[in-house]
């Protein structure tokens, strides 16, 4: 009996042993595709990642072509332009995968410019199956005419603006900023087109536009009395072209101006700057901000005002015929406002409110007509910073700019004319 006990225990412990060698091969050969399937995943995922960056990359590579092509006709140069952006983004990025040279393809009739890149990724587990790398394309597309563009600089000339040679930095940052952006590769030569709002106390729309917009002749101010016995004479007079605001239902519009929509001009006081309308001849507007002045007050929401009605297609009427501004809703066009302060506003005729509280409103009204509004507030205290961020179609850095200096102010205005001039990229 205890023989017979003996070996069967012996028995069960063969058993044993057997079932753990069996279950240690089958854990074995599990654990191999198992280990596969995660080691595939991981590189897959790692692939993906770097796919992405690939492709950021790829884009800003043809708007790098797209911006040479600005410049010049020279395939080469452009090529090498966009290969140059795409390696420094990869090095920049930190990206493993090992990436040809890019295809360029320049379509000068079409305005575009395509490019593809085809890449592998080394990878680690999946090498087990025998997979070393995985292959991966990546495509872009970009657009380089920059379509049919209304844009106009407001600019502040108020007393201010003469202090610590602030308006030669202003000078110097808009003339460059309306060079680049009339460097522009247009199908017409009208296709770019840039206006000149300018406020201080009010508005000086001169002698040619002041009855078309206030239904009167400009009045006349006396600059030189003499007294002869005792009864005074002007003897040199001189007429102002300054207005204001108007009230009513068009307060807050871009309506033509017309019987309970005229403009009125409630004060003489207004500096030497007058409006420029939209034009395609870049000397004119270079001449128009060198000449601009200093002196006055601060009505921010009069420039705003004026720089709406500079590009708004129900304001055709008042315009030179080249100077009318283009329908809302024409295919490929873009209306563009650069609005810029060094102060905070404060003049003001206009009632329901004050300066800051119209300028919301003008602001308002120009968004809801899809102007784009980029602003640039120029050693501008905290209230005229928030204002004119308030009035940006984004943020700060991307449409709202605050510069403390004239070198901040060159960044500002140069950053503003490459948005403006960056090309619409189509996957």
């Amino acid at each position: 009996m205890l023989w017979t006990v003996r070996k069967l225990l012996g028995r069960v412990s063969l058993w044993s042993a057997d079932q753990k060698g069996n279950i240690s091969t089958t854990f074995a050969l599990t654990l191999i595709p198992l280990m596969t399937m995660i080691g595939m995943t991981l590189d897959f995922s790692r692939t993906e990642g770097a796919s992405r960056q690939v492709q950021y990359a790829l884009d800003g590579a043809v708007l790098a072509a797209a911006r040479a092509l600005q410049e010049t006709d020279v395939d080469t140069k452009i090529e090498k332009a966009a290969q140059d952006y795409f390696n420094a983004a990869l090095n920049a990025n930190s990206v493993t995968s090992s990436c040809g040279d890019i295809g360029i393809k320049i379509l000068k009739q079409e305005h575009s410019v395509e490019a593809s890149i085809t890449c592998r990724q080394p990878t680690t587990l999946s090498a087990i199956v025998g997979l070393n790398n995985l292959e991966f394309t990546r495509f872009a597309k970009t657009a380089y005419g920059v379509g049919k563009l209304d844009i106009v600089f407001m600019f502040d000339t108020s007393g201010s603006m003469g202090n610590d040679g602030r308006m030669d930095d202003l000078q110097d940052a808009a003339k460059d900023a309306v060079k680049e952006l009339f460097k522009s590769k247009t199908e017409k030569k009208d296709d770019v087109r840039i206006a000149v709002s300018t406020y201080a106390s009010s508005v000086n729309v001169g002698a040619d536009y002041f009855k078309a917009v206030t239904n009167d002749d400009p009045p006349e101010e006396c600059v030189n009395w003499v007294n002869v016995f005792g009864f005074r004479f002007c003897v040199a007079s001189t007429t102002s072209t300054c207005v204001t605001g108007r009230e009513g239902s068009a307060q807050y519009t871009d309506a033509a101006p017309g019987t309970n929509r005229w403009i009125k001009y409630e004060t003489t006081d207004c500096n030497s700057a007058t409006l420029t309308p939209l034009t395609y001849t870049q000397g004119h507007v270079i001449s128009a901000i060198e000449t601009l002045p200093t002196s006055g007050s601060t009505a921010g929401h009069l420039g705003i005002a004026w720089a709406w009605y500079l590009i708004s297609p129900n304001w055709s009427s008042i315009w030179p015929a080249d100077s009318k501004p283009r329908a809302y809703d024409e295919p490929d066009s873009t209306k563009i406002a650069i609005l810029m302060t060094d102060g905070e506003f404060n003049k003001d005729y206009m009632s329901g409110g004050n300066s800051f509280a119209h300028a919301n409103k003008f602001c308002d009204a120009m968004k809801a007509e899809d102007i784009v509004i980029y602003t640039v507030a120029f050693k501008a205290p905290k209230s005229g910073q928030d204002i004119l961020e308030y009035c940006a179609s984004g943020g700060v850095g991307a449409f709202a700019f605050n510069a403390s200096d004239g070198q901040q102010l060159a960044d500002a205005y140069k950053a503003i004319a490459t948005n403006i001039s960056d090309l619409r990229l189509a996957r």
